[in-house]
């Protein structure tokens, strides 16, 4: 982590996705692409060239045209007509490979009928990767990149016709360009790959594109290298000036202050046709109470001939917080922007264009040892990896987001870190973080870049300029959004120039919020001792870092998910199903032996054996890490869901299904926990269990007078009367029990009168030892230098 000023405040705006909504007495409007009839077709590849050329002009060579679905992709529309298998079962991923060597045209019938005078302007908020636009077979412009919108005008010619053919021409993944080396690079990637020290080939073709780096094949992702329309697009008929972009920034003028003044920062990017005076009205109010009433700003503004950026502010005078959800409400505001010209006021003045956005009002600092504070409070950061939730993202969507969000808000968690190797999610995923009160970690789309560099050719720069600066330009108004992120797991050493290329962009599009080179940093660990590097769990105890934030076993999901993409004969004992949907079966062997119970076998036993590993492991470093309090800033588990079915470190499989760590996580990651620190070690009747107990808490508020319950099996065994701290960890006396005959489970429950403020169980029957082998630390080792 790079040394930031002490006590930084960062502003923090809140938003959701700009969207425009015209008035309906106005002939201004949004046409939503996803409304018209899409159909699509393959043709030949062609290679790929970053001007236009007459080779893809060939439209007319697709020889069938079948329906398609947009936001969507190309494998998703095969298999909803059937034409390929599912790529997620059996060997249906291998049998689709032949799409990616084809190039894609999607087309539609796009209604027009526009006023004299009126511009057309088409927005493509992301396609994967590849792409040119056309409007009756001209071509208005070409694109590289999966996250960055493109935002390209219709020429006035085609004004006067009913509708227009919108066609967007996508070349297939074998077209996306190749790692340029030189001869010493291909040297040394030739010899690393033959010693097989990188389960990543040096200089791979995955870092030459500004796509899903999980698209490549991840260990918990399938080498699945999409293409499609995969976010939403549009096009915006608007008057002579149009506007090409809004932000809205608000803080509270005196922190920690609900109901006290705020400052609204709005920035707009105006496109006019010509050099005109405008009016700016601005209309603000609270979204998340009924009836709060709105409040009105107007300003004038002289526009030169086209795109041009002004600043404009103003004062709410008793601002509504953007909290999160352990704090207080999410409160969020509705503003909207019209765009008039500027004529002596009437009924018949003319409305140029409009565009409404959520936000809210939040300040963030981030001090020192990723110490956060949020509107002048400390917020100790709880949190879970996200990856993609599904390997086609064309099928994401708010639908696919909720439930896994609202599970891990019961589960106590606060924020979200987006992993680069899965880049930007789509606008319904911050929004439902705005609402729910979740912070949310943002990475760029970098991932595991070990024994090699990013491209340091122009070209490449130029495109991850565009794709940082379109992701924060996408994401900046929500306030969910707490901290910007180079990417996962690559050396800013080796990667200084692409460090300075996003830090710019970054602060360019946004420079309110920190931006992170990489993760992880000089304060901030992904802990791989324990599964990669084989240690046993209690080795969680020796981490030291003021931020964890990947750490995890993987664990097998249940029966049911697994009849669901494995065959009968696939099932037991694990084989190359298995190991095709990601299993590391060697380390799932080591760490679920210690959870079998002597001549347990089968299926299900292992399941169990699996998920108990997986939760104890996560509970040991997680208890670690918060009874640290104030030494740390947070933790992150690695990982939240998974983008396909999988056999890896998620908490909840790609089907919905929790797996067992989930139910420990709802006790050990809510703001108030209640902890036994004691020897992890073999237990045995009769034996003398000594630790000291411990009260954690992350509110601002404490509660005095509290009982804190000890019971073994159900069997009561001790009582403490004592008091939670405000916003702290409390070494609050020890326990000493002696273990009867037999025992398995110790509950530890913390009461405030008839309330149950904190709960937690500890299973006393395992015992994870041994070290871990020399190979595996000095390997774990030399990825932490590399990564310098």
């Amino acid at each position: 982590m790079p040394n930031l000023p002490s006590g930084l405040t960062v502003p923090v705006v809140a938003s959701i996705m700009e969207r425009m909504t015209p008035d309906n007495s106005s002939t201004i409007r949004v046409i939503d692409l996803s409304a018209l009839e899409w159909q699509f077709g393959s043709v030949a590849q062609r290679p790929w060239r970053t001007e236009p050329d007459r080779d893809a002009h060939d439209i007319d060579r697709v020889n069938e045209w079948l329906p398609a679905t947009v936001p969507g992709n190309v494998r998703s529309d095969l298999l909803a007509l059937g034409r390929i298998p599912d790529p997620y079962v059996g060997g249906g991923l291998r049998a689709s490979r032949w799409v990616e060597g084809l190039d894609w045209w999607y087309r539609a019938r796009l209604p027009l009928g526009v006023d004299p005078g009126q511009r057309m302007v088409v927005e493509l908020d992301g396609v994967d990767t590849l792409s040119a636009v056309f409007v009756e077979r001209r071509e208005l412009g070409r694109h590289s990149g999966m996250f960055s919108r493109q935002r390209l005008e219709i020429p006035r010619e085609f004004a006067n016709r009913a509708s227009v053919e919108l066609a967007v021409r996508i070349w297939g993944s074998d077209a996306l360009p190749a790692f340029p080396t030189d001869r010493r690079e291909r040297l040394w990637g030739r010899l690393v790959t033959a010693l097989g020290q990188d389960s990543f080939p040096p200089f791979d073709d995955r870092l030459a594109t500004l796509k899903r780096p999980m698209s490549f094949g991840w260990d918990f992702a399938p080498r699945l290298r999409t293409m499609g329309i995969w976010d939403a697009g549009r096009v915006e008929i608007c008057g002579s000036a149009c506007i090409a972009g809004m932000t809205v920034h608000a803080h509270p003028v005196i922190p920690k202050t609900d109901g006290g003044p705020a400052r609204v920062d709005v920035r707009l990017e105006l496109d006019s046709t010509q050099p005109q005076p405008v009016i700016v009205e601005l209309q603000i109010e609270l979204a998340t109470v009924a009836d709060d009433g709105s409040q009105q700003f107007e300003f004038s503004l002289r526009l030169p001939g086209g795109t041009s950026e002004h600043r404009l502010t103003c004062e709410l005078p008793a601002a509504r917080l953007w909290q999160p959800w352990e704090r207080g409400t999410p409160h969020l505001y509705h503003a909207r922007v019209r765009l008039w010209a500027e004529e002596p006021v009437s009924r018949n003045r003319e409305l140029l264009a409009e565009r409404a956005t959520r936000f809210g009002v939040c300040n963030i600092e981030l001090h020192d040892d990723w110490q956060v504070w949020v509107n002048g409070e400390p917020q100790f950061l709880r949190g879970v990896n996200w990856v993609p939730v599904d390997a086609l993202p064309g099928r994401a969507g708010r639908e696919r987001y909720e439930p896994l969000l609202r599970q891990a808000v019961a589960a106590g968690v606060n924020f979200v870190r987006v992993w680069g190797g899965g880049g930007r999610e789509k606008q319904a995923f911050y929004d439902l973080c705005d609402e729910l009160g979740l912070l949310v970690w943002q990475e760029f789309p970098i991932a595991c870049v070990f024994l090699d560099h990013l491209p340091r050719v122009a070209e490449y720069q130029q495109v991850l300029s565009q794709e940082t600066a379109g992701i924060v330009r996408a994401l900046r108004n929500h306030p969910s959004i707490f901290l910007w992120c180079g990417g996962n797991e690559f050396s800013v050493g080796r990667n200084r120039r692409a460090v300075e290329v996003m830090a710019a962009a970054a602060a360019a599009e946004d420079g309110r919020r920190p931006f992170v080179p990489a993760s992880p940093g000089a304060s901030d660990s992904h802990n791989w001792q324990i599964w990669h590097g084989l240690a046993p769990l209690a080795a969680y105890r020796h981490e030291m870092a003021a931020m964890v934030s990947e750490f995890g076993l993987q664990a097998t999901p249940a029966a049911e998910s697994l009849r669901q993409f494995l065959t009968d004969e696939e099932l037991w004992p694990p084989g190359g199903g298995w190991q095709r949907h990601n299993a590391d079966v060697e380390k799932l062997d080591r760490y679920a032996n210690w959870f079998l119970e002597t001549g347990e076998d089968g299926l299900e036993a292992f399941i169990q054996a699996s998920q108990r590993a997986q939760a104890a492991g996560l509970q040991i470093l997680i208890e670690h890490v918060r009874r640290r309090k104030g030494l740390t800033g947070g933790l992150a588990v690695w990982q939240w869901n998974e983008p396909w079915p999988s056999i890896c470190w998620s908490v909840i499989d790609y089907f919905g299904r929790q797996k067992l760590a989930y139910e420990t996580l709802r006790c050990i990651m809510q703001p108030a926990l209640v902890s036994l620190d004691y020897p992890l070690r073999q237990y045995h009747a009769g034996d003398r269990l000594a630790g000291r107990l411990w009260l954690v808490n992350d509110r601002t508020d404490g509660l005095a007078d509290c009982t804190l319950t000890v019971s073994l099996d159900g069997v009561a065994a001790q009582g403490v009367r004592c008091d939670l701290p405000c916003n702290a960890a409390r070494d609050v006396g020890p326990l000493v029990l002696n273990l009867p005959v037999a025992f398995q489970h110790l509950r530890l429950e913390l009461h405030h009168g008839n309330n149950l403020v904190a709960e937690n169980v500890y299973d006393l029957c395992f015992h994870d030892g041994g070290p871990a082998p020399v190979s595996a630390r000095i390997n774990r080792r030399a990825v932490d230098v590399l990564l310098r």
